[in-house]
């Protein structure tokens, strides 16, 4: 298993916000926490990087787990008690009322790979010839969109399309998700990268002859380059490797 993780300020912001850590525990198993931050002034960072940090120190104080229900209890936990410590800095301190975070976690287990999000932070499947996407934007124009509201061409430059209808941090009722795959390849990332770069460009990226290194530094340069507004961080994991 080979992990690459990379995280940039872009070409705009004045801080990164943007938060992100793995571990390979074994070449069977490893995880990955990406989580991007919002709130004014340096809020959005320090909400992100509790709940990153959150996610790396107790993430494998589990029980052994035995079955998938299992894994889908302990993510929903880990993202639970880490809302509870964001709202609660928030609570604490006037400057850190309004931060939140998005949050990804995987946990890669021999053939499948498990996760949870909330947030439009994304999670996709890669493949030599296309992009799966595996988690669904926590956005207000995505609910607008999954409801007939608006069409897909609309909904790509509605002006609320930023707006979270959750976030860790930001309410005490987060509806989770859970997915399992089973993918050689997956690629987590920030919207600083989707909204930077096309589906087609990424896959065009990712079916070079490089490392994976290589590749994720590539998906940075072309991200600033077409874009860059906003932080831009890109965890890529491929299984077996």
């Amino acid at each position: 298993m080979i992990i690459s993780a990379l995280s940039d300020i872009g070409n705009f912001r004045e801080i990164n916000q943007d938060c992100i850590n793995y571990k390979i525990i074994n070449e069977h198993e490893a995880y990955a926490v990406l989580c991007d931050g919002m709130g004014g002034h340096n809020a959005g960072e320090v909400a992100a990087k509790l709940t990153c940090d959150y996610m790396m120190d107790h993430f494998e104080e589990h029980e052994p787990f035995t079955c998938q229900e299992d894994i889908r209890h302990w993510f929903y936990r880990l993202i639970k008690n880490a809302n509870r410590l964001v709202n609660e800095k928030g609570a604490d301190n006037i400057a850190y009322r309004d931060m939140g975070t998005t949050v990804i976690l995987a946990y890669i287990v021999d053939e499948c790979i498990y996760i949870s999000h909330v947030g439009d932070s994304r999670a996709y499947i890669v493949t030599s010839e296309s992009l799966e996407q595996i988690t669904t934007d926590d956005t207000l124009v995505n609910a607008l969109l999954e409801k007939g509201y608006i069409n897909k061409e609309q909904a790509k430059n509605h002006p609320q399309r930023n707006i979270l209808v959750q976030a860790v941090g930001v309410t005490d009722l987060l509806n989770v998700s859970f997915a399992a795959v089973h993918a050689d390849t997956i690629l987590l990332c920030s919207d600083g990268l989707y909204n930077s770069l096309s589906d087609d460009q990424i896959v065009e990226i990712l079916k070079l002859d490089l490392t994976i290194q290589q590749k994720n530094e590539k998906l940075m340069e072309m991200a600033k380059q077409f874009g860059g507004l906003d932080n831009i961080s890109i965890i890529l994991i491929e299984r077996g490797a």
